[in-house]
């Protein structure tokens, strides 16, 4: 299906569309202001990735650089209509091939109810190394998940990152 599905980089140039998926996609309380995107935009722009089909901006990624070492998924998300597709995976490999031989982890949040997003971030070799209580906005918890040693090789792999 995501065969005609196209990943841009993430850039200031796009971020109208960028914060109008983050309102189609997030709940109103998790919706990040337009001054925090701009600037994630502006400073994680090399790892962060949107998905284009037919025309239509149908999901984003930004990936940024948490501190020497660590790479950090700040946000996911797909539209709703092309879940199931392969597009959160497709981003996800666009953001772990970008940070081959520049991380050596990468981890990210998720809700603990979030079995899909759970699913396909350990498909790709991510674990859960810690529960963080109340995380979210309406005090629902989250899974700290990570991705480094072998697992992150084993990454490169499934994503077909290269050399």
């Amino acid at each position: 299906m995501r065969t005609n599905v196209e990943v841009k980089q993430c850039g200031l140039d796009i971020i109208d569309l960028i914060e109008d998926l983050e309102r189609r996609i997030f709940r109103p309380s998790e919706v990040y202001t337009r001054g925090f995107l701009e600037w994630l935009c502006e400073n994680c722009s090399n790892s962060s990735y949107v998905a284009v089909k037919d025309g239509s901006y149908i999901g984003y990624i930004i990936t940024c650089i948490d501190r020497p070492g660590q790479g950090h998924v700040v946000s996911l998300g797909v539209l709703t209509e092309y879940r199931r597709m392969g597009v959160g995976r497709l981003l996800m490999c666009s953001s772990i091939c970008r940070l081959k031989g520049i991380v050596d982890s990468i981890v990210l949040e998720v809700r603990v109810s979030n079995q899909a997003a759970i699913n396909l971030y350990r498909s790709l070799g991510f674990r859960i190394h810690h529960t963080i209580s109340g995380y979210y906005s309406d005090g629902e918890s989250a899974y700290f998940m990570i991705l480094d040693n072998e697992y992150l090789n084993q990454a490169y792999l499934k994503c077909q990152c290269g050399s």
